[in-house]
């Protein structure tokens, strides 16, 4: 998370905070005055049923609010309202003086909409926000994501002080509900560039002025009430035009470009703003009343954090089709479970008539059991050991039977482990491997079972089938389990056996010609003299050179009449500065610390000489690692010197982070800049980017991970993780 996004954070939860506080101190009445003769009418009272209960009538006069007379509360002098009270007193027609006690439960409608509704937003949008920033650290469009995310929670939360008459949530509410859109359309600019979308609409940083404008017009209020440009409705009618802008881009750019990513933006993103622009921003703006009010319209934007769990950046988004269809049978579940409950509820309280109040229920309801199957699944996985016994646990016995088998060296002995992880997962002797040349009317993988009796083909060819047959009653699961295992089987047989013909071929041939394998020669041959080309070219281009430009230097001091001894000793230092740079590349071939004292050292050394060479400031922290197989220090300090040498020769950054921690049984290397960036796609295809491409075979060949993330002129990030190859991975 950047500084400016730190920042914003802190201050989210600051004002998040000092604005649910706001409207836990006093409920929320909205009672409508109307002045006669000097007295303060009950025009028309917000929750009517409410008013109804407490015996609060149209037409009773108002005589104090929290017992300090009517007249004398600001809200009342500047709206002619009765905003919040604790406590009425009431002049009733026939004359007697009613006391009205208020708490948050007598108006549980406001309770919900105004405090608890924005409070779960309010954390809600800071788990969300925290789970976007640890899945993919320092980047942009994570970042943009983020600042889009609060500033919808802080117009949200900052409405419930808002329609309080509070200065600060009127403000902030303003600025958020604009500064938001314009955030989106920010992202949407940089995610079609990322995406290789050309952006033909304005440049989204100028929109930045209309929030500005918006800000700074409030606080010139604040101070001065008599200046008044900017009303309610025109802060509404900014929203509608930025929304409607947001759909037109994101129409255009789909049917452009037909891209499923772009229509998963469009569905997470807008459709929560639609109830509120439909049902309640349009029809304010054209001066008729609004079909939802703001406080049930504005619940629709609880989706938009579900939204983000599906808008990653991470070179890509979630594999969205299944995201989709997850999402869809969650929703089918929880739509049957929250109507079933709102029909209870209303039942029960008797809320037959309040279409609103069960509204808000259903959605309450809807979007908690989704966000409850989404918890349930990752609490499943996490305490899957716990729900599940080591015998039951069978995508965990997969894979480590997987990971068993799959390490035998010829098919004798993956047949045994084979074997041997049946024995062990069914509890069972009775069953046989056999290799049969009979024609049996079963295919690879295919299963059959008559008489409690199972049989699959494990493997076939043209002479021969591997058949297992188990006399014993196996549970479904089971089934399936031996089924997959089964199929995973067949394949590494095949692999063996290509292995096997690869290496009798080679053998053949050379003790047919009584010679090196020819093919082998030659790609051998070639990979040394790519090496060979590399390292003359390096040669070539900066110490030859540097020599040859000396020689032409003394040439001319040699030709000259008067030998000047400063220019002689500053040939002399040139040619040592020379031979450094030879002893430097000497180095870099074979770093003889490295043998010497240790990878640490090595690594010290190293990063010393590049602070002495860079123009950027390097943060180096390395951690001391161990590995069983040595060669892991080499690949360590090769993958440290390339991502170096990049920097020097292409980041152009201000500042470089490096940092090597130890993992289980291997490291994990984080590299990052601020430099030029560049386009990955571009980057992988070009044949001048051999520093990039050579890190990423050096960590293929060692069946590493490596995690690239840059855009132009924004920098680069990659993440690198190796780990020793262990016979009890699974373990």
């Amino acid at each position: 998370m950047t500084k400016l996004t730190s920042s914003i954070f802190a201050i989210y939860i600051v004002l998040g905070i000092y604005f649910l506080s706001v409207a836990i101190q006093t409920p929320f009445v909205n009672i409508a005055l109307s002045e006669v003769k000097e007295q303060l009418i009950i025009a028309d009272p917000y929750y009517p049923k409410w008013a109804q209960r407490q015996l609060i009538e149209k037409g009773d006069i108002l005589l104090s609010v929290d017992r300090q007379p009517a007249a004398d509360n600001p809200a009342v002098q500047k709206h002619l309202t009765v905003i919040e009270a604790k406590e009425l007193s009431i002049l009733k027609a026939d004359g007697t003086i009613h006391t009205v006690p208020i708490t948050h439960l007598d108006i549980p409608e406001q309770l919900f909409t105004l405090f608890i509704f924005p409070m779960l937003y309010f954390v809600l949008s800071i788990c969300v926000t925290i789970y976007l920033w640890r899945k993919n650290k320092e980047n942009f469009l994570t970042n943009l994501l983020i600042l889009f995310l609060l500033t919808v929670s802080m117009a949200y939360i900052s409405s419930i002080a808002s329609s309080r008459a509070n200065s600060m949530g009127h403000i902030v509410i303003n600025f958020c509900i604009v500064l938001c859109l314009t955030i989106l359309i920010h992202f949407l600019e940089h995610y079609f560039r990322y995406l290789h979308i050309k952006w033909p609409f304005i440049e989204s940083r100028l929109l930045y002025i209309i929030p500005l404008l918006v800000l700074c017009h409030d606080i010139v209020n604040f101070i001065n009430p008599t200046i008044h440009i900017l009303t309610p409705i025109t802060i509404l009618a900014l929203f509608c035009l930025l929304v409607i802008c947001i759909i037109c881009i994101l129409l255009a750019s789909y049917l452009q470009t037909r891209s499923p990513k772009i229509r998963i933006i469009a569905i997470s993103l807008i459709i929560p703003f639609m109830p509120f622009l439909l049902l309640f921003a349009v029809p304010e703006i054209l001066g008729r009343q609004a079909i939802l009010s703001s406080e049930f319209s504005a619940l629709f934007l609880l989706l938009i954090p579900f939204s983000f769990i599906f808008i990653q950046v991470n070179e890509r988004l979630f594999d969205i089709e299944y995201q989709l269809s997850r999402l869809r049978y969650y929703s089918a579940l929880a739509f049957a479970i929250a109507l079933v409950l709102t029909i209870g509820i209303a039942i029960l309280l008797n809320e037959y008539d309040s279409i609103a109040k069960i509204t808000g229920v259903f959605i309450l309801l809807f979007i908690g059991i989704i966000a409850g199957f989404y918890a349930k699944e990752q609490l499943d996985f996490k305490h899957r050991k716990i729900i599940f016994s080591s015998n039951g646990d069978y995508v965990h016995n997969l894979y480590a039977a997987v990971n068993s088998i799959g390490n035998a060296r010829n098919q004798q002995e993956l047949e045994a482990r084979f074997t041997q992880e049946i024995a062990n997962k069914l509890g069972t002797t009775t069953f046989t491997i056999e290799t049969v040349t009979d024609d049996l009317p079963l295919s690879r993988g295919e299963m059959v079972i008559e008489y409690k009796v199972i049989q699959i083909v494990l493997h076939d060819t043209a002479e021969e089938k591997i058949v297992l047959t188990i006399s014993n009653t196996i549970q479904k699961k089971e089934l399936l389990w031996l089924e997959l295992l089964s199929l995973y089987f067949s394949m590494f047989v095949d692999n063996l056996k290509l292995i096997e013909d690869l290496v009798d071929e080679i053998h053949h041939m050379k003790v047919a010609s009584n010679t090196q394998v020819p093919w082998l020669d030659t790609l051998l041959w070639n990979i040394i003299e790519k090496e060979k080309t590399i390292l003359a070219q390096e040669l070539h281009d900066t110490i030859l050179q540097e020599q040859l430009h000396l020689a032409r230097e003394l040439d001319v001091i040699a030709g000259s009449q008067v030998i000047k001894k400063e220019r002689v000793l500053e040939i002399r230092e040139q040619l040592l500065d020379s031979s450094q740079d030879l002893r430097d590349y000497c180095e870099n071939l074979s770093p003889p610390l490295l043998d010497t004292f240790g990878l640490q050292v090595a690594l010290k050394k190293l990063i010393q000489k590049v602070k002495i060479r860079a123009n950027f400031l390097l943060d180096a922290q390395i951690d001391r690692v161990d590995f069983q197989d040595v060669t892991l220090h080499l690949v360590v300090y090769r993958l440290v010197q390339e991502l170096l040498n990049n920097a020097l020769k292409h980041s152009e950054a201000m500042e470089v982070t490096l940092h090597l921690t130890a993992i289980d049984r291997g490291f994990a290397l984080q590299y990052s800049d601020d430099g030029i960036g560049c386009n990955i796609d571009e980057m992988i295809a070009s044949t001048t980017s051999m520093g990039i491409n050579g890190i990423r075979e050096r960590v293929r060949s060692f069946s590493g991970d490596m995690n690239i993330t840059s855009i132009p002129d924004e920098g680069m990030q990659i993440y690198i993780q190796i780990q020793e190859k262990s016979e009890d991975k699974h373990d």
